[in-house]
């Protein structure tokens, strides 16, 4: 069942949005406020997350921001705000599509329809789960463990992680990943994709100066080694 997430303060949208996407047999978590909707997510991690813009406290944008170091994979903006600015912002901040306010449900069902197209479009065919005895990766369950032991990685060390697995054995640009794990906050840099790499190696490598699964490619990117096709059990399993 497509789990969706909606955010919004004003409990009629909220609560038209719920029954009208419930009625669709979506499964629909809600929340008032932006810190509720972001605790939301990472407990229930949503395959979309529908967003009012003009939160109070912690406004959209961030709130946007945030979800995608959370991994979600799409974000659907709804908003009052007329402004093309207002979109132009919103999208570069991470989110996939833009609805005015007051929401047209059929248009926003077909919005949620395309999005989910798009999620299975961009998963098929992509490493899901990485396990070779020694270290696991599940991704669905949020899940990394060495050697049995459970690994916490934060939020932007899990989505970084993620990123490079899904390409596996392809070398993924540094500018690349800088965009795909910060969106395009202009304070992050090289030095921070270099540090939060570190952070990693420390974390899921034996040897963290001579890495066995975050290779460099120097001045170019990182890579994911690939793996090797005849582990047993099967290290891969790959997404239906």
């Amino acid at each position: 069942m497509t789990r969706v997430l909606v955010i919004n303060n004003d409990i009629m949208v909220l609560q038209t949005i719920q029954r009208s996407l419930e009625n669709e047999n979506y499964q629909v978590f809600v929340a008032r406020s932006s810190q509720e909707g972001l605790e939301l997510a990472w407990q229930t991690t949503p395959d979309i997350v529908i967003l009012e813009l003009d939160m109070p406290v912690m406004d959209g944008f961030e709130v946007c921001r945030r979800l995608r170091e959370l991994s979600i994979q799409s974000i659907l903006i709804t908003s009052h705000l007329r402004d093309e600015r207002s979109v132009v912002r919103a999208l570069e901040m991470g989110a996939d599509d833009y609805l005015r306010q007051p929401v047209e449900i059929p248009i926003l069902l077909a919005k949620i329809r395309t999005l989910m197209r798009r999620n299975r479009r961009q998963t098929t065919g992509k490493i899901s789960v990485y396990d070779d005895g020694q270290l696991l990766i599940d991704l669905d369950s949020r899940r990394v463990e060495m050697r049995g032991e459970p690994v916490k990685l934060t939020p932007t060390e899990f989505r970084l992680l993620a990123i490079l697995l899904r390409r596996a054995g392809r070398v993924v640009a540094h500018e690349e990943l800088i965009r795909e794990v910060w969106g395009t906050d202009k304070d992050v840099g090289l030095g921070s994709l270099k540090l939060y790499i570190h952070y990693l190696r420390q974390k899921i490598e034996d040897r963290p100066r001579k890495p066995r699964y975050l290779l460099a490619e120097w001045g170019i990117g990182y890579r994911f080694r690939e793996p090797a096709r005849n582990q047993i059990p099967a290290a891969v399993t790959q997404l239906a």
